[in-house]
């Protein structure tokens, strides 16, 4: 159960890393009235749940001890 609850925290965390960048972006959008924040914001989110997925899935490096990333 304990790993269960470690994968959902992972993917949600993933999953508004993703998100909520580019609904900021929307909301600035609005607020300012331009059209290009919410698709810069969608585009930054992608990159930076793809970078914390890569991450996650690397051996964690030897000779550190028992440092978590």
């Amino acid at each position: 159960m304990a790993l269960a609850m470690e994968w959902v925290a992972k993917i949600t965390t993933v999953g508004l890393q993703m998100v909520l960048p580019g609904i900021a972006g929307h909301y600035l959008d609005k607020r300012f009235g331009t059209s290009y924040w919410a698709i810069c914001g969608f585009v930054a989110g992608f990159a930076v749940g793809l970078w914390q997925m890569i991450r996650w899935t690397q051996p964690p490096p030897k000779g550190k001890g028992d440092q978590q990333r």
